[in-house]
């Protein structure tokens, strides 16, 4: 086996080879749709491994802030990435992302060849959206008129440049509950920049109840087939009144009625909101796993 990177150009052969690497990586989309939106945007370095019969084996994507994504397909391919880390060192290592095993073996390569050892690592488990059972749950559930009632007089509604002010300090505390390692390494210009891009971008929703903002949700990555659907989050204040359900049903069956598969990953240890997307319909299908350094 062999790794290459896959290099922009009009040589002979590139768009075969483009198309090869695009094969592979729609065929395992659904646990990799981040890895699939940086090589439709061409903004990382993207690695693809070959053997002698010419069939893909996997494929990394390496950027300039060290966050490297991966799509492996065996463990016999873990020989190949060893040797191309140790010839080509990283100038950053940020994060490791995907499959749990392949996450753990990379970073394992990492301590190895450099001593790097991780800040932080957690589990999730991969779910993917099924129509048909979200109506399933729909129908099991016991009517709860008081959810309900409160649940109409809430707006699901896409954010636009006019609402960031009102969205920013929902995004705060879910950076502050759910992303940063720690309170102190929370950033508050990189919450806000990251905040109006994607607003910008149209990928932000929000719930709005009483003219005030109390849940939120956004598109982690979109892929050629595959949506993921991430960032959910609802104000302390408002749990345990069926908003996370509802703003997931709701965007899980646009994006589904637009001809995207969704999928989202979740902490195993947060039961809690694996109950929530059972609710609505997604089942686990993958481990998953994310290192920080």
């Amino acid at each position: 086996m062999l790794i290459f990177e896959l290099l922009d150009g009009d040589w002979l052969g590139f768009s075969q080879v483009r198309q090869q690497v695009l094969d592979f990586l729609l065929a395992n989309e659904h646990k990799c749709v981040a890895l699939v939106s940086h090589f439709q945007k061409k903004d990382t370095k993207i690695l693809y491994i070959l053997d002698e019969r010419n069939v893909i084996w996997g494929v990394l994507s390496v950027s300039e802030s060290g966050q490297i994504l991966h799509c492996l397909e065996s463990e016999t391919v873990l020989g190949i990435v060893e040797a191309y880390f140790q010839k080509f060192r990283p100038q950053k290592i940020f994060s490791i992302i995907g499959e749990k095993k392949y996450t753990d073996a990379i970073a394992k390569i990492f301590q190895k060849l450099y001593g790097t050892v991780n800040k932080s690592a957690t589990e999730y488990s991969l779910m993917e959206y099924n129509a048909l059972l979200a109506e399933e749950a729909a129908l099991a559930e016991k009517p709860d008129n008081k959810k309900r009632h409160f649940l109409n007089s809430c707006e699901i509604f896409d954010c636009k440049n006019s609402d960031f002010d009102e969205m920013l300090p929902i995004q705060k505390a879910y950076e502050l509950e759910e992303v940063v390692i720690d309170r102190e390494s929370f950033n508050e210009q990189n919450c806000r920049i990251l905040l109006r891009r994607n607003i910008q971008s149209g990928i932000v929703f929000g719930v709005r109840y009483n003219n005030r903002i109390i849940a939120k949700a956004s598109i982690n990555a979109e892929g050629e087939n595959c949506i993921q659907l991430g960032g959910i989050y609802t104000d302390i204040s408002f749990r345990n009144k069926g908003i996370a359900t509802y703003l997931v049903r709701t965007l899980s069956n646009r994006f589904k009625k637009n001809k995207k598969d969704v999928v989202l990953f979740v902490k195993n240890s947060n039961s809690t909101a694996i109950n929530v997307y059972t609710n609505c319909g997604y089942t686990p299908f993958g481990d998953y796993k994310i290192i920080y350094y």
